[in-house]
């Protein structure tokens, strides 16, 4: 395995330690001086700090530090006329050199480059005391223009300035000589450590240097270390609360760990600054990822009129409007950029990410292979290429831009950890069909293959036919045993919810054996991303992330009874609190989920509307729908024309009908029946249930206290009443959860199959039930219900030896050799302890099936291992001359 880079241990001041016991106190203190006025900035309290400063008369000996202070205070809360104003005042004043370079970052905020530049050049020639801090950005500025080589002599003065003055350095210039080592870390990456102890330094020198900790949290999550972003920035919003670079880059901590919450740290953000550019953006790559394409290029557009120069505004501007299938748009943003600086990687890397992020991997691709041409050493580049090269199959050529990324940038934990899972590939067997190949750990890759490639042929067969779309083969289908090596797969790092991800012709998921990731019907997954693969290739990988998501459970509906996500309580009851998104917002469902259940809730609420659309407009309409998104129409273009309705009808159309299909239930759930005071008895809770048949909570709420009084006909009596109520419910918790446990103590076989039915039916995942439901329908003589049940039991742990036997018998029973055979070949493949008797079985099952050459291969293998096995023998004497065994 790979060694990466490791960051030194950087230990930050507490906050307490860095501000006056007065100003700490909650009461509001005014403030007395120039140091007091700082560390009120550095606490958020700018009304009060810059009232002072702009108070402090030019006699005042701090006069000068006020002004460059209320510069850039100024233009941190977006006030950049006053800032302008202030910094103008100042350079024409006495010793005005002293703001020269405020007046330079405040021009380069405002985008008037030229100024700035000009600015920072008379603050170094004039030798203000700040000059060191005005050579790195006129070095920054000269990278910015794409001029390379003076950038790079402009950043390397600064090892220089280290190593020789490094004990005389204020806190600022600390942070300069920081912020040069993390740019020259781009081509010397054992610089990003020089980098953090400058930083540290920096804090050091100065603990009210909010700036130097804002940028050494945002180091690290440049590097993917959200562990130690969310401590050095948690402990930055301690002391203030209100710093807009601090929470936009606590906003983007959280997106990167997948946690909720960042929309309201960037509204704070924004509240403060209002035209803060690093909030827009990311306000604006939020928009794409709900692929609302006009928001985002608005946000982008106000982030330009703050900064017409901004690069990164302009990159975002270009992939909303790229994205957004604006190419004219697309065209005048990229020429605007472009112009800026020629040879700009990180606009196409921009680029390359936006079109990842809405499943366009070949366009993200070419974009970063754009990226490489613009600048070879920009390992960014070579890592998103890498990524979406793996995503779109191409495992050889993906890792070979991983390692040029991680050779030029070993911090990255993202490309690390993929090159480390890409070492483990050769633990893989690789098999195919004829539309599919399969990489399967090689302990699981001889039982799962005989499933999976019947399971994918069937599934192209029918996604083909459906959506008139042949999926280039082969569809590659990857299989983790590890959940973490899954998420590292998709993601680059080990924590994703999900169980399976399609690429498009990519897909990737958790084998039934990843214990990490729950029990889980991987027979469903299989078919749920398969989908995918056609939605998102006959559209030209345009469809919405919603509506392939809601496909994709629809087609599970389709395919087999029981897979699926299906209705709940906590659904309904979502739905009646008005907590389930709109039809034409149904991306924020997905991506920018406002409770733990509703990404969940979001899956099944689309296979509803897909079952709406079939409903009402025939399934014709779902593959209009699609040939429009190929088109390249909005959701309001697509289902305007097929459905004749736009979204605001549409919503209206779809609360009807969840009126229409659920209505029943949602007046038992609507009813919340008497209150329950505390200490009530079983048979006041029964009395309660009683009194309110057709509440559903009074009925449920009596049942767990009449159980535990042994009550049992009484809770049975409310239970059936609680599942007639809502009969389609059939979780953990359910009712008919509940009764099936009743029944088989009060010996009603029959009752309990019918609620072992429901379980079975509501639940793809329930192992247990299925197998009960099993036993029970094969004393019964049932034999199609048993194999139903056994089979869905297959798709949820296919490594249960026992369970193929009983299919084995049960195919045996119906006369299906073919399947018989399948099932002990299953077994055989477990590599049981008995191999000698699994594979006289298989023998059998051949010879039943009339394929004798197999089946002397498998008897002969018996013998192999038991040489005197005499039923064996036996079989090899009559399969040889025909005579009975």
């Amino acid at each position: 395995m790979r060694q990466s880079l490791r960051f030194p241990t950087v230990v930050l001041l507490v906050t307490g330690a860095l501000l006056p016991s007065r100003l700490l106190s909650q009461q509001r203190q005014a403030i007395e001086s120039f140091s007091e006025a700082r560390i009120a900035i550095a606490m958020g309290k700018y009304a009060e700090a810059t009232a002072y400063l702009e108070r402090l008369p030019k006699t005042d000996s701090t006069w000068m530090d006020a002004q460059v202070e209320l510069v850039r205070t100024f233009a941190l809360i977006s006030k950049y006329d006053d800032a302008e104003r202030v910094a103008r005042q100042a350079v024409a004043a006495l010793n005005g050199k002293e703001a020269l370079t405020a007046l330079g970052e405040l021009m380069r905020t405002r985008g008037r480059l030229a100024a700035a530049d000009s600015a920072f050049a008379r603050a170094v020639a004039e030798h203000a005391s700040d000059s060191l801090m005005a050579s790195l950005n006129l070095a920054l500025l000269a990278k910015a223009r794409g001029d390379k080589a003076v950038a790079a002599r402009g950043l390397d003065h600064f090892i220089d300035v280290y190593n020789t003055a490094a004990g005389s350095l204020t806190s600022r210039e600390m942070m300069a000589v920081a912020i040069a080592c993390r740019e020259l870390g781009e081509t010397n990456a054992e610089l990003f450590k020089d980098a953090l102890k400058a930083f540290d330094r920096a804090i050091t020198l100065d603990p009210a240097n909010i700036d130097a900790r804002v940028a050494l949290g945002e180091l690290f999550l440049e590097k993917y270390n959200g562990a130690e972003a969310q401590r050095t920035l948690d402990e930055v919003l301690q002391i203030n609360a209100s710093h807009p670079g601090a929470l936009v880059a606590a906003a983007r901590r959280l997106v990167f760990d997948g946690q909720a919450g960042a929309d309201s740290l960037l509204a704070t953000a924004l509240a403060v600054s209002p035209e803060f550019v690093p909030a827009r953006l990311m306000m604006a790559r939020g928009s794409m990822d709900l692929e609302r394409y006009a928001d985002a290029a608005r946000d982008a557009e106000r982030a330009l009129k703050a900064n017409p120069s901004d690069a990164g505004a302009l990159a975002t501007l270009a992939a909303a409007r790229f994205v957004g299938g604006d190419e004219r748009a697309y065209a005048d943003a990229r020429a605007r950029a472009l112009a800026l600086n020629a040879h700009d990687a990180g606009f196409f890397v921009t680029l390359a990410e936006a079109a990842g992020r809405v499943r366009r991997y070949a366009i993200a691709a070419d974009f970063a292979r754009q990226a490489i041409a613009a600048d070879s050493a920009n390992w960014k580049a070579h890592s998103v290429l890498g990524m979406n090269l793996l995503r779109l199959g191409k495992i050889a050529d993906g890792r070979q831009s991983l390692e040029v990324a991680f050779k030029g940038d070993p911090f990255d934990v993202w490309v690390k950890n993929t090159l480390d899972l890409l070492d483990t590939f050769k633990n893989y067997d690789e098999s195919a069909s004829e539309h599919a190949v399969f990489m399967i750990e090689k302990q699981e890759s001889a039982l799962l293959t005989i499933y999976l490639k019947d399971l994918a042929e069937k599934a192209y067969a029918k996604f083909q036919q459906r959506y008139q779309y042949a999926a280039p083969p082969p569809v590659r289908i990857e299989v983790y045993r590890s959940h973490a090596d899954f998420s590292v797969r998709t993601v680059g790092l080990s924590g994703l919810g999900a169980l399976g991800v399609s690429f498009g012709t990519t897909l990737a998921f958790d084998s039934p054996a990843a214990k990490d990731a729950g029990p889980f019907n991987w027979a469903s997954t299989v078919w749920h991303e398969l989908a995918h693969t056609f939605t998102l290739g006959s559209t030209d990988h345009r469809i919405p992330r919603w509506l392939s998501e809601g496909l994709s459970v629809w087609e599970e509906h389709q395919a087999r009874a029981g897979w699926g996500a299906s209705v709940s309580p906590g659904f309904l009851e979502a739905y009646r609190a008005g907590k389930l998104v709109p039809i034409s917002r149904m991306n924020d469902g997905f991506m920018r989920p406002t409770y733990p259940e509703q990404i969940g809730y979001s899956y099944y609420q689309g296979s509803l509307v897909c079952d709406l659309i079939v409903k009402d407009w025939g399934e014709k309409a779902i593959t209009g729908l699609l040939a429009e998104y190929r088109a390249g129409r909005t959701t309001d273009e697509a289902f305007q024309k097929v459905t004749g309705m736009d979204m605001k009808a549409f919503d209206r159309r779809f609360d009807a009908y969840m009126k229409e299909r659920f209505g029943p239930v949602l007046e038992a759930l609507a009813l919340p029946g008497p209150e329950y005071p505390a200490g009530m008895g079983a048979a006041q809770f029964l009395a309660r249930a009683d009194s309110f048949p057709a509440s559903y909570r009074a009925q449920v709420m009596a049942a767990t206290p009449l159980v535990r009084a042994r009550m049992h006909d009484e809770a049975v009596r409310v239970l059936e009443r609680a599942h007639a109520l809502f009969p389609g419910f059939g979780g953990d918790d359910s009712p008919a959860s509940n009764l099936a446990v009743l029944y088989r103590a009060k010996g009603d076989t029959a009752k309990e199959i019918a609620m072992l039915k429901v379980l079975t039916l509501s639940d793809e995942s329930n192992y247990a039930a299925n197998m009960h439901l099993a036993s029970l329908l094969i004393v019964r003589g049932d034999t199609a219900g048993a194999l139903e049940a056994s089979e869905r039991a297959l798709f949820i742990n296919p490594f249960a030896p026992e369970l193929h036997v009983v299919l084995a018998r049960l195919y045996e029973a119906r006369g299906d050799q073919a399947m018989r055979v399948r099932e002990r070949e299953a077994l055989v493949a477990l590599d049981p302890v008995d191999k000698s008797e699994a594979l006289y079985e298989l023998a059998v099952a051949y010879r039943a099936a009339g394929d004798l050459v197999k089946a002397k291969r498998a008897v002969l293998r018996a013998l192999e291992d038991a040489p005197n096995f005499e039923r064996a023998q036996d079989l090899l004497l009559a399969i040889v001359d025909g005579r009975k065994p």
